[in-house]
């Protein structure tokens, strides 16, 4: 079974994904579209392209279900 995100939905790959950041004091959120998913983080490629892991999952909230597979 897929990782949850901080609402319970399963994270799938397709899925796309927002995370927060924080680099001093400056705070935002950032975008993951999901490729890989795993126990102990997920994958992508961010807004700006990059390849990206998140391994804090707790903070993971999914805003786009991927169109292949069942709905929750």
């Amino acid at each position: 079974m897929n990782p949850t995100d901080f609402l319970g939905r399963e994270i799938r790959p397709g899925d796309l994904i927002v995370y927060p950041w924080r680099r001093g004091s400056a705070m935002g959120l950032n975008w993951l579209s999901v490729i890989e998913v795993t126990p102990n983080y997920v994958s992508g490629h961010s807004n700006l392209g990059h390849c990206i892991s998140v391994r804090n999952l707790k903070n993971i909230v999914v805003v786009q279900r991927s169109q292949t597979g069942s709905e929750n």
